[in-house]
C-alpha cells in the first residue's frame, strides 16, 4: 500500500471497503495458523462430520439416509454417522493447509494487482481512469472467487482419495461394514479392482465442481461482507439507533455468519447437481462396491428423478456452519 497515492489508497479503502476484519496473509503467523488452526480445523470436522454423512446417504440411498431400519437414537446408528471419520481427519489435515495457503496467497496477490491496476492503470487504458475506478467494489468479490476456485482445485490430489474410500464407508451395509469397514481393506479393495487410478475415480468431476463450488462460495461471501462491513466498523456511524445498540462484537459476528450462509446458499443449489453426478459416480454399487458405474448412466438415472438435489440441506448447514466457524476465528 505504501506505493499508491494518499489519493489513491482513499479510493482503495472507498471503493474496495476493506472493512473491520480484512486480515491479508502477509499479516498472519503461520506458525499459530497451522498448529491452533489443524486442532480447530480437526474438532470442526468431527462436530459436522454427521453433515456430512447425511448428504452423501441421501445423495446414493435416497430419503431413507441409512442402510439399517434402526432408531437413529441407537448406539449403533449413531456410530453409523462417524464412519470415515479417521479417513477424513487424517487426509482432509494436509489437504487443508494446500487449501488455506493458497486460497490466502492468491487472494492477496489477486487483490493487490486488480486494485494497482484500477488505480494506476497503463497509458493504453488512463482515458478510461473514472470507469476503472467504478470498478473498484467488484474487486473483493473478484479476488476471492479466484482465489477459491485456485484453492479448491489445488486441494483436490488429497481430497478425492478420501472421499472415495470414506464414502464408501458411510453408505455401507452393516453386514458388509462387519467384515470390509476399514478403510485400508476398502483401498485395497480398490486397488485391486480398479488400480490405483481408482482412487482418483471421479477426479475430473470433482475439478469440476470444486473449482465453481469454491469461487462461487468465496466471490458470494466476500460480496456480502464487504457490503455489510460498514456495519460492523467500528469508525463509522451506522445513522441508525438500534443498530448502534448492538454490541460491536455481535455485529461483526452476525455479518461473518450471515456472509457464509449465503455463500453457503448460492455455493449450493449451483453446483449440487453435479455434487450428487460425482458422489455417486465414486461410490459406485452400494450393494457390492463395484466399479463399474459410468458417469453417463449416473447422469441419466438422475436427470430423470429429483435425485440431483438431493443432500441440499446438509451440504448448505455444513458449508454455513464451517464458513463462519473458521472465517470468524481467521
Amino acid at each position: 500500500m505504501s506505493s499508491l497515492s494518499s489519493r489513491s489508497e482513499q479510493a482503495y479503502n472507498m471503493g474496495g471497503r476493506k472493512g473491520y476484519s480484512d486480515t491479508r496473509w502477509s499479516d498472519i503467523d503461520k506458525a499459530r495458523l497451522y498448529g491452533i488452526g489443524t486442532v480447530m480445523y480437526s474438532a470442526l470436522t468431527v462436530v459436522l462430520h454427521p453433515l456430512t454423512v447425511m448428504k452423501i446417504r441421501r445423495q446414493v440411498l435416497g430419503n431413507s439416509q441409512s442402510p439399517t431400519n434402526t432408531s437413529i437414537t441407537s448406539s449403533r446408528n449413531i456410530g453409523q454417522y462417524y464412519r470415515g471419520l479417521g479417513v477424513v481427519v487424517s487426509l482432509a489435515i494436509p489437504g487443508r493447509i494446500i487449501y488455506i495457503s493458497t486460497l490466502e496467497y492468491s487472494r492477496e496477490l489477486a487483490d493487490t494487482n486488480a486494485r494497482q491496476l484500477l488505480l494506476n492503470p497503463p497509458s493504453a487504458l488512463a482515458s478510461f481512469n473514472k470507469e476503472l475506478l467504478g470498478l473498484l467494489p467488484l474487486v473483493t468479490p473478484f479476488s476471492g472467487g479466484v482465489a477459491g476456485g485456485l484453492a479448491a482445485v489445488s486441494s483436490q490430489l488429497i481430497v478425492v482419495p478420501m472421499d472415495v474410500i470414506s464414502q464408501k464407508l458411510m453408505v455401507m451395509e452393516d453386514s458388509v461394514f462387519k467384515e470390509k469397514g476399514s478403510a485400508v481393506k476398502v483401498a485395497r479393495s480398490i486397488i485391486n479392482t480398479d488400480g490405483w487410478r481408482g482412487l482418483y475415480k471421479g477426479f475430473g468431476l470433482s475439478l469440476f465442481t470444486s473449482l465453481p463450488a469454491g469461487s462461487i462460495w468465496w466471490a458470494t461471501y466476500a460480496g456480502c461482507k464487504d457490503q455489510l462491513s460498514v456495519y460492523g466498523d467500528p469508525n463509522i456511524c451506522c445513522m441508525d439507533g438500534a443498530i448502534d445498540s448492538v454490541p460491536l462484537v455481535a455485529r461483526q459476528g452476525i455479518i461473518q455468519v450471515a456472509s457464509a450462509f449465503c455463500a453457503a446458499v448460492a455455493a449450493s443449489v449451483t453446483t449440487q447437481p453435479l455434487d450428487t453426478i460425482k458422489t455417486r459416480l465414486q461410490v459406485g454399487n452400494t450393494q457390492d462396491m463395484k466399479q463399474n458405474v459410468s458417469l453417463f448412466s449416473v447422469a441419466k438415472e438422475l436427470t430423470s428423478t429429483p435425485g440431483l438435489y438431493k443432500g441440499m440441506l446438509p451440504r448448505i448447514a455444513h458449508m454455513g456452519i464451517w464458513g463462519s466457524v473458521l472465517s470468524a476465528a481467521y
